[in-house]
């Protein structure tokens, strides 16, 4: 069955979406989702449970969580903005870690 980022994300969105999630769990975050209404994801490690939760609104907020419980920052992703996902992350926060995730996200050049 699909999830809600397959079903309701384009291709675009869906591959720059799955590449946050990888990128901030290669950082050893553990990862909460928030879709514009409630957290529906709490610090978790598990990329399938993270993956199946966005998408379910047309915005989610995506935090990382260092080992010691400490938040390292957000993301914003909006939705509908450009099918080639180039724009799904509207707003991250600006420090290091993120920054680097940012990049892993959209390359080097971003």
């Amino acid at each position: 069955m699909a999830n809600d980022l397959s079903t309701f994300a384009t291709k675009g969105e869906a591959r720059a979406a799955r590449k946050l999630v990888k990128a901030l769990l290669a950082r050893e975050l553990s990862v909460s989702v928030n879709d514009g209404e409630e957290w529906t994801v709490h610090r978790s490690r598990n990329y399938r449970e993270i993956v199946d939760a966005l998408a379910t609104t047309g915005i989610d907020y995506v935090r990382g969580y260092a080992p010691t419980g400490d938040s390292m920052g957000t993301f914003m992703l909006v939705y509908g903005n450009d099918e080639d996902g180039s724009e799904l992350i509207a707003d991250h926060t600006d420090n290091l870690v993120c920054n680097s995730a940012y990049k892993a996200v959209y390359g080097a050049n971003a």
